[in-house]
């Protein structure tokens, strides 16, 4: 027997069996990437209003854990910070007469110079209201979203601000046992309310922003997932909607 010749039959026959599956292969994909083309686009036939929606760039995002920050630990407390303006988990101080205002700025000046590690937070332009001013605690460039555990809180009259509460998450990392994924884009997230019955064909789309969300506390340990937070105005009602950002498991949590 040839041994040389059977080598290169071989090696053929190889080669066009690799170029037979690439050309399955490549034959499929196409028909996949034409099916999904020319499947109706589900936002298409409504008058949802996405215009508010800025461009979104994919982000691999993971689940979070963390632990309530306890001021009064003297390790988890920063010597700048009254004693007397301590209880446990919260910071409260009350102003008279020379406590800054109820605006936006002046309140994020105190913050990044008087308050404790004041550079964590950011103003929730949703949330606040004229008499409460709400600064969520971040992770990275992500707002930890609408928690008692990890804010602080402006409470005033008129324009005057009157007590300032501040809590803190600490510790913060992604959970080893959990894999990251890449978070939904905002239309994909609205595609998935208006599916399931949650919004109007008529919505407006307000803001969406892509943050974090604590879905349990317990004994002081915290754990997060990403979520998508929309702001929508519908039917004349205004309401924010919190969805899981990289699964389609979690529970839609409505607030109006």
């Amino acid at each position: 027997m040839d041994w040389k010749l059977t080598k290169s039959l071989y090696i053929i026959v190889f080669l066009l069996m690799n170029i037979a599956l690439i050309y399955i292969y490549l034959n499929e994909h196409q028909e996949s990437v034409e099916e999904i083309e020319q499947s109706p686009d589900v936002l298409s036939t409504t008058e949802i209003d996405m215009s508010n929606i800025e461009k979104y760039e994919p982000v691999e995002m993971n689940v979070l854990t963390g632990a309530v920050q306890d001021f009064s630990d003297e390790d988890n407390r920063n010597a700048d910070v009254d004693k007397d303006n301590i209880s446990g988990t919260k910071i409260t101080e009350e102003f008279e007469e020379n406590g800054p205002t109820m605006e936006e700025q002046t309140l994020q000046t105190f913050i990044d110079e008087n308050v404790y590690r004041g550079h964590d937070y950011q103003y929730d332009d949703v949330m606040s209201t004229s008499d409460q001013v709400i600064f969520n605690q971040l992770y990275g460039d992500y707002p930890i979203f609408n928690h008692e555990a990890a804010r602080i809180i402006f409470q005033g009259e008129g324009r005057q601000v009157t007590s300032m509460e501040q809590t803190r998450l600490m510790n913060l990392e992604e959970n080893e046992y959990t894999l990251s994924l890449t978070a939904k884009s905002p239309k994909e997230i609205v595609e998935e309310l208006y599916e399931r019955e949650r919004i109007s064909s008529t919505a407006v789309i307000d803001e969406a922003r892509l943050g974090y969300y604590i879905i349990l506390t317990e004994e002081n340990n915290a754990i997060l997932r990403p979520k998508w937070e929309m702001h929508v105005t519908d039917q004349d009602i205004s309401k924010t909607i919190y969805v899981d950002a990289t699964t389609d498991s979690g529970e839609i949590i409505e607030s109006e």
